[in-house]
Formats: C-alpha cells, sequence, structure tokens
C-alpha cells in the first residue's frame, strides 16, 4: 500500500515523494506577476555566469557559512547577493558583496533577513568574507595562489556536499 501525503498549500493527498500541481501553478503566478524582470534578466546573462564563476572559484566551492559558523566543511550550491539586487543594484558583480552557500543556509539566511535580522545578516555575511579574503587570499583566478592559515590551501572544489 502506497504511503500518501498531504500538500501543505492545498491540501491535496498525494503519493509520497510527488509534488503538487499547485506548486507549479504559483511558480507560475510569481513568474508572471511578482518577478523583477531586470534581476531575472541579470540572472539569465553572461556577466552573471561568469560572476557566478569567480565567485565559486574564489571560495573553492565551500560555504564559508558553514565553515566559520557552523564549523563544518560542505559545498555549497548556490551564489548568494549579501546586499539584494533590489537594494543596491550597483553590487551586482561585486564579488566582496557575494557569498557561496549551500540550499539550506541560502533558506536559513533569506529567513533570518526577512525576519528583521536585515542589516545583522548583511554584517555577520560580510564579515565572512573579509575574514576569509584575510585568512585565503583575494585572487581566485591567476595571480598568487589563494592560501589559508599556515600556508596551507583551502578545501579542493568539489559540487558534492561532505557529510558526516
Amino acid at each position: 500500500m502506497p504511503i500518501y501525503k498531504r500538500c501543505d498549500r492545498c491540501g491535496k493527498r498525494l503519493p509520497s515523494g510527488t509534488k503538487c500541481e499547485c506548486l507549479k501553478q504559483r511558480h507560475k503566478e510569481y513568474d508572471k506577476y511578482s518577478r523583477n524582470r531586470k534581476s531575472d534578466e541579470f540572472y539569465h546573462s553572461k556577466e552573471w555566469d561568469i560572476v557566478r564563476e569567480d565567485a565559486i572559484s574564489f571560495y573553492t566551492g565551500i560555504d564559508i557559512y558553514s565553515y566559520y559558523i557552523l564549523g563544518v566543511i560542505e559545498y555549497g550550491t548556490t551564489v548568494h547577493h549579501i546586499v539584494p539586487l533590489k537594494d543596491d543594484w550597483s553590487k551586482r558583480a561585486d564579488r566582496d558583496n557575494l557569498i557561496y552557500l549551500t540550499d539550506s543556509n541560502h533558506q536559513l539566511i533569506h529567513k533570518a533577513m526577512r525576519e528583521g535580522k536585515y542589516n545583522e545578516m548583511i554584517e555577520l555575511l560580510s564579515g565572512l568574507v573579509e575574514r576569509y579574503k584575510q585568512e585565503f587570499g583575494t585572487t581566485p583566478r591567476g595571480g598568487q595562489k589563494v592560501r589559508g592559515p599556515g600556508g596551507r590551501p583551502p578545501p579542493p572544489y568539489s559540487s558534492h556536499k561532505i557529510l558526516n
């Protein structure tokens, strides 16, 4: 006998492991009525592809929030703008405004920012970027090699998460 779950949004009964059709409709509505077109165009541009790859390379693929705050090494999946595009468009390609995060940390940060810890999160993330630059260098491409405390390199880049 299959296992069922309820959709959190509409309450429809679904087989476990499937997604409800109402989620597709929700995304269509968001795209049509809420999505910022200017930001969307940027995220689908060659400029963003280059900036994103530069950030991933700079952080050697690791989530520095997990590294410094949680004390674990996890490989990131999302490049996050510390100061959102809607608040400062001029920082859209500024590497100091980018941080590489796991999906769970990305959601955690957005939740904290929505719940009134907006400035605290910006300060915390900016501080993590500065700390990483001090410990591991500032040149992701060419130039000097990125090195950490004691001259050791940061963990190598990989698209896989390290599981404890």
